[in-house]
């Protein structure tokens, strides 16, 4: 029975329950059945007009019926030897709305209807889960983050940043895109920084950022969560050079709030870190691409501090600033505590949770 004839035959004999087939059962792309709980007092067309337009949208099954006392809009996911499978319960309101879960639609709003489906057939039920950084969901979020966790167990210090990531996109489960133009970047010189040891994630990030580059996870429609390399744009939520932690930094790297009695004098800032950072108790690391775009050489400007009695940080944060940068305790995706050294502005902001 075609939609239309089974629409006349709902009409003339008032029966209350009926199957709509799209016609294209063995050529339908979308994993879909949908239920439509039709309301008392629905337009008499109306029937007829939504078996129409639903037969439209390439569903595996379309099926309109009377309300029953405890009909809801509901989305249920279910898995088939083909597959995950959605079912819909829709109802179909005496105003001539498709109600769905957290969405209605009118009649023509077919093309933001067929969007949503193919939205649903390709995310699921999670399609109107609460998003938050980076359009994830909860779920999503969470599955990068425990994937970026994982500890770099080989050293960096010698290799360039394509290196870095070749080698680690055999220790993550999400795979790697990248553009041309960031490949260019990717043949760049070998980082020069240790990160052994650091999680993959806040090391990774900080390896492209030595190219102009960036990391950022995203689910595309019809795809599985992945990593896209792309160069930097300040506009673009990316994935951050660590995070600010909830644990106070005095308890992060209390070395570096030890007193002692400290006199720099005829030292460049390179000479002075070298000194001090052993003191520190946890990584200094600079920010060289923003080095690099400033121009600060941190081999050729001198600082000094005059005799006198100041704890490790405050020393730091003193010599840092006579090269117009400044440092912040962060940590990595573990934990881990170490110390950014940058110029913070839009280019560089500071750390989030």
């Amino acid at each position: 029975m075609n939609i239309r004839a089974a629409s006349r035959c709902f009409l003339a004999l008032g029966v209350v329950a009926f199957v709509v087939l799209s016609g294209r059962v063995a050529s339908a792309t979308l994993p879909i059945d949908m239920e439509v709980a039709m309301e008392s007092g629905v337009p008499v067309t109306a029937p007829q007009e939504w078996a129409k337009l639903l037969g439209k949208l390439d569903l595996n099954r379309v099926r309109l019926r009377s309300i029953r006392a405890d009909d809801q809009p509901t989305l249920e996911a279910r898995e088939s030897v083909t597959g995950q499978r959605i079912k819909i319960v829709a109802i179909l309101t005496r105003r001539n709305e498709l109600l769905l879960p957290k969405r209605r639609f009118k009649a023509h709003n077919l093309s933001a209807l067929k969007t949503y489906l193919e939205q649903l057939a390709a995310e699921g039920t999670e399609v109107d889960a609460e998003r938050g950084r980076f359009d994830l969901t909860e779920k999503q979020f969470s599955a990068v983050y425990a994937d970026l966790s994982k500890t770099i167990d080989f050293s960096t210090k010698d290799l360039t940043a394509a290196e870095v990531l070749r080698r680690l996109e055999e220790k993550i489960a999400l795979p790697v895109s990248r553009s041309t133009a960031a490949d260019s970047r990717l043949r760049g010189s070998p980082l020069g920084i240790e990160l052994r040891d650091m999680a993959i994630g806040t090391a990774l990030a900080m390896a492209l950022r030595h190219e102009g580059l960036a990391l950022r996870p995203e689910k595309p429609r019809g795809k599985p969560l992945q990593l896209r390399v792309l160069l930097y744009d300040p506009s673009f939520e990316t994935w951050p050079v660590g995070w600010k932690s909830e644990t106070s930094i005095r308890l992060l790297a209390p070395k570096m709030f030890e007193s002692l009695t400290i006199e720099i004098a005829n030292y460049t800032l390179t000479e002075a870190l070298d000194a001090l950072t052993p003191r520190l108790g946890v990584p200094l690391l600079f920010d060289r691409w923003m080095l690099n775009k400033l121009e600060i050489d941190p081999d050729k400007i001198e600082v000094k501090i005059p005799r006198g009695k100041t704890y490790l940080k405050r020393a730091v944060d003193r010599i840092l600033g006579q090269a117009r940068l400044a440092g912040e305790i962060r940590v990595d995706e573990q934990g881990h505590a170490f110390y950014w050294v940058t110029q913070f502005g839009k280019n560089s902001p500071r750390a989030e949770n």
